[in-house]
């Protein structure tokens, strides 16, 4: 009984492991986009680039009560920045992927499509572009920056590697599930009597 216990549990938590894991490996594509991009000169960011003690000295500076910036750049460094910002940036990854993730695994059962994932990573640019940017003192899309244009086409081109890798990594690691298997394998049975 308490074998057949444990494996419900573990079959209930499996596809929010999978959520976990799908967008933790979907933001470190996004992030290995980024850097080939980079290194290989097929995109810039050009003159700035939001890089985790950015995004950590932004997020840190909430409990102060401080939101907006004039600019981030000018704003003093807090302690553990960077690795507040990596933290930061991998757990909205995470939750980004888990929003795709959980109405299609778990409600119509369904695999992400690739058209599907591409459209959501680029619609996930609503966050850097209307909120993160602005509140670091860089304007709507980073227009207050020099460069800006290549700012927010790298930011683009860096939120559609971020929906291949939701649809590569949640159709890599959903697989379905013991209880699914046995409903099919029961129908299948069914069917053939």
């Amino acid at each position: 009984m308490k074998l057949n216990s444990g494996i419900g549990i573990i079959e209930k938590l499996l596809p929010f492991a999978c959520f976990l894991a799908a967008g933790l490996l979907a933001t470190l594509t996004m992030d290995l986009g980024a850097l080939t991009m980079i290194v290989s000169g097929i995109a810039s960011p050009g003159p700035y680039r939001i890089v985790p003690n950015l995004l950590g000295r932004w997020v840190g500076s909430f409990p102060s009560g401080i939101l907006f910036h004039f600019t981030i750049l000018d704003t003093p460094p807090i302690p553990h920045e960077k690795v507040l910002g990596i933290l930061c940036h991998y757990l909205i990854g995470i939750s980004l992927t888990s929003l795709l993730l959980y109405p299609h695994v778990r409600i119509w059962h369904r695999k992400i499509a690739l058209g599907s994932a591409l459209l959501y990573g680029i619609a996930t640019c609503i966050f850097p572009y209307f909120v993160m940017f602005p509140a670091m003192g860089f304007g709507v899309m980073g227009f207050k920056l020099d460069g800006a244009g290549k700012l927010a086409c790298f930011s683009a081109l860096n939120h559609v590697i971020f929906g291949a890798g939701i649809f590569i990594w949640s159709n890599l690691l959903n697989k379905p599930s013991l209880s699914a298997q046995r409903c099919a394998d029961s129908e299948r049975i069914v069917a053939v009597s």
